[in-house]
């Protein structure tokens, strides 16, 4: 697997998982309910299998600098999802919107910057 590979892969989960997060945050913001779980579970299903395609990589395939930076910035972001998830969602108490926020904005962050990195990759690589 090249790297190019592995951050396109995951970039893919991502770009789901970016997608339901923003349906789950129009059912949360401007409400008083919490987002539907199965949305939840589809969320982070899909942000879990792209994580984890990015550590193989970090690891055993090698990324730049600037995708290491963004699977950082992932990591952060999920271990902010599962706070979330375990402290107010399974509790069924209502989310707090700027830990919403503040998950999103790192996430789609990182998310940049693995694109970055692996477009980058690719305007290198020769064919």
């Amino acid at each position: 697997m090249t790297a190019t590979m592995a951050l396109g892969l995951a970039s893919i989960l991502f770009l789901l998982a970016i997608i339901l997060g923003v349906m789950l945050g129009f059912a949360r913001f401007g409400k008083s309910v919490n987002p539907p779980p199965v949305l939840v579970w589809w969320h982070g299903g899909f942000a879990f299998i792209g994580f984890l395609i990015l550590l193989y990589g970090s690891f055993f395939v090698g990324y730049p600098t600037v995708a290491n930076y963004g699977v950082l910035l992932i990591a952060l972001a999920a271990v902010g999802g599962v706070w979330m998830y375990m402290a107010f969602h399974r509790k069924q108490k209502l989310l707090p919107v700027p830990i919403v926020w503040a998950h999103g904005v790192a996430a789609v962050i990182g998310f940049v910057m693995i694109l970055y990195a692996m477009l980058n990759i690719a305007e290198t690589t020769q064919l």
